[in-house]
């Protein structure tokens, strides 16, 4: 995941997460201090506080999400190591406190291919095969092929 979707994140799920009753000390510790590291070093930058706060409000808007992570990549959040390191230090917090917004995925193709998604996800691209364990027999894959077996009589 690249380094505005981190940030992001953390921040859009240490919202959220921080807003239930039942969220962790740690967790809303964790949200409390990246938002305010982000607010230190960008806050004055172009809307990023505007777009911080927006999301704050309304965590599962992908609108909101999407001008937070515009005005996080325009304020170079994403260059900034401390801040990338915070932020995923809190991901990594929202995990182990199993907040249901922390397991977001986007994904495009454009084409041909294959996404996987998720834990332990695989995918092959045209034509391949993704086997996960033991495989006895044939594997064949791509068009109009065959696998001739000996006659045994």
């Amino acid at each position: 995941m690249d380094p505005i979707s981190i940030i992001a994140l953390a921040l859009v799920a240490g919202a959220a997460a921080s807003a239930k009753d039942v969220a962790a000390q740690a967790v809303k510790d964790g949200y409390a201090g990246l938002k305010a590291l982000v607010m230190r070093k960008f806050g004055s930058k172009g809307d990023v506080q505007a777009a911080v706060d927006q999301a704050e409000k309304k965590p599962d808007s992908e609108a909101r999400q999407a001008v937070l992570k515009e005005e996080l990549q325009a304020a170079g959040a994403d260059q900034d190591e401390e801040v990338v390191k915070l932020a995923q230090s809190l991901v990594e917090l929202l995990k182990q406190h199993d907040a249901p917004s922390v397991a977001t995925y986007s994904a495009q193709v454009i084409g041909s291919g294959a996404i996987a998604q998720g834990d332990e996800a695989m995918a092959g691209g045209q034509g391949s095969a993704v086997v996960r364990g033991a495989v006895s027999g044939n594997v064949v894959t791509g068009s109009n092929n065959a696998v001739n077996t000996p006659n045994k009589g």
